[in-house]
């Protein structure tokens, strides 16, 4: 995955499971512990954030890191839903 479409794929994921928890910026903001503006910057597209920081928003929202730069033709395909589903099942058996 190139410089380009991080800047493009990653503002979008966060801003879609954002949306998902019905989370303001600010919210998500205050409990990643980042600043409000530099949440709005990174899903603008304007700043690439640090892995820590990228590792604080997907900790927050709930997910795994690499949901955020998984781009929604593969988050849509079978292939992927059944992966997900044999991971989550996985994870719940141990």
């Amino acid at each position: 995955m190139n410089l380009d479409k991080i800047r493009h794929v990653m503002p979008h994921r966060i801003r879609v499971f954002r949306y998902a928890k019905g989370w303001t910026q600010e919210r998500l903001a205050e409990a990643a512990n980042i600043h409000p503006t530099y949440i709005s910057r990174i899903e603008s597209g304007q700043k690439i954030p640090t892995l820590y920081v990228i590792c604080a928003i997907s900790d927050t929202l709930g997910i795994h890191t690499y949901e955020l730069f998984v781009d929604d033709a593969k988050i849509h395909s079978h292939d992927y839903k059944k992966r997900k589903l044999m991971h989550i099942v996985n994870e719940s058996s141990t």
